[in-house]
């Protein structure tokens, strides 16, 4: 009961995060940028459909498209505690264990986040509760190319000879924690340019790959070196 109390208080009933802090350092969305992701078109019922749910759920004030790609989370990964194996065992557990992460927006510092979640989770134990805080990794800063970059604009002029219609742009929740490197280290943005489809299920178990994507990719990445090229 303590724990999922504890992770309760984590989220205000409609959704926005409740962790003091968590919002500090984001960045809201300009019109323009809200316009660019309001263009592409995103089919809400058969979304729902794809998960398996009747409605979505989420931080009010955005879209379902928005949420998912441009707004931070805080989610919890995996529960776990007490008697699991068949049958009924009327034992209370001793221990009980959580996984959370979190998705961070540009201009969000990992460390802080990191320490809003700690004093949080300290301000909001249950008395007589002790609770025990491991982080697997230090996280990695929300990476984010302007849309006006050279590089950006030559994937474009390329994906728009490919096939024949102006790109939309976006942005993903995924994260490639090197592009932060590079452009902490050297400097430099990194254009990530790829070929994989919404529905060939990346990094999961029956994860595939169109050969019809990997042909035009081959074409594409030689275009696209053609195109920097020419600077």
């Amino acid at each position: 009961h303590a724990l999922v109390r504890l992770l309760d208080s984590m989220r205000h009933p409609d959704g926005r995060i409740a962790v003091e802090g968590f919002y500090d350092e984001v960045m809201e969305l300009t019109p323009e940028e809200r316009a660019q992701l309001a263009a592409i078109p995103f089919d809400e019922e058969a979304y729902k459909r794809e998960l398996g749910v009747e409605a979505l759920f989420g931080e009010p004030g955005y879209t379902p498209l928005e949420r998912t790609t441009v707004r931070p989370t805080l989610e919890i990964n995996g529960i776990w505690g007490g008697f699991q194996g068949e049958g009924t065992k009327t034992v209370l557990p001793s221990q009980a264990h959580a996984k959370i992460s979190c998705r961070l927006v540009p201009h969000q510092t990992p460390g802080r986040v990191l320490e809003s979640i700690r004093q949080h989770i300290a301000q909001h134990t249950p008395p007589g509760v002790r609770v025990e805080v491991h982080t697997h990794e230090h996280g990695t800063p929300a990476y984010l190319i302007p849309a006006d970059h050279p590089g950006l604009q030559a994937a474009r002029d390329v994906l728009k000879a490919l096939y024949g219609v102006e790109p939309l742009y976006t942005r993903m929740g995924g994260s490639v924690p090197v592009c932060s490197m590079f452009l902490a280290h050297l400097g430099v943005y990194t254009v990530t340019f790829a070929f994989g489809l919404h529905d060939e299920r990346t990094h999961s178990p029956n994860e595939f790959f169109r050969l019809s994507s990997f042909k035009r990719a081959q074409e594409a990445y030689g275009c696209l070196l053609e195109r920097l090229a020419q600077g």
